[in-house]
């Protein structure tokens, strides 16, 4: 006995196709204009759920030295702030703000200049308050007990 297997129909093919569009447009994972600020990104449908919106961004960061426990990274998400991780068992003192050994992480936003340097500010959220008219390269020097530390970095404009 010779058992037929059912080909789909065009129409149907063209429904399965028409359907698995409309879920990719819907989920939003179509990016149309991509952009290093999240809030700029442009997507086909309707945009993923998420908390990051930020408009402008930290780039090109350097730490010099580079100290093995101290970890300084950049979280994009809101705006562009700095997070610390001070390992070292010395206390870390950046653009006026002190940062004790310990496990966490601390975030920084940047203040206006004030006497031709930058400062910090410690921020309990990854929201950015310090958003320039263009893009500035900024670099704030700190001490890492008695070893001096750079951090470099450019704070861009709004992207979009």
């Amino acid at each position: 006995m010779k058992m037929k297997t059912r080909d789909p129909s065009n129409t149907q093919r063209a429904i399965r196709l028409l359907f698995l569009v409309l879920m990719l447009l819907m989920s939003g994972c179509i990016v149309r204009k991509d952009s290093p600020a999240p809030g700029c990104i442009e997507y086909w449908g309707i945009p993923p759920i998420g908390g990051c919106s930020g408009k402008t961004v930290i780039q090109d960061l350097q730490v010099e030295p580079e100290v093995d426990c101290l970890t300084v990274e950049v979280n994009n998400c809101n705006g562009g702030v700095l997070e610390i991780k001070n390992a070292c068992g010395e206390r870390l003192v950046l653009g006026g703000v002190e940062i004790e050994p310990s496990d966490g992480l601390v975030s920084l936003d940047v203040l206006k200049k004030e006497s031709g340097q930058y400062l910090l500010a410690e921020t309990a959220s990854n929201f950015a308050l310090y958003i320039p008219r263009e893009d500035e390269r900024i670099e704030i020097w700190g001490t890492l007990g008695s070893q001096k530390v750079k951090v470099s970095f450019t704070k861009t404009k709004e992207l979009c």
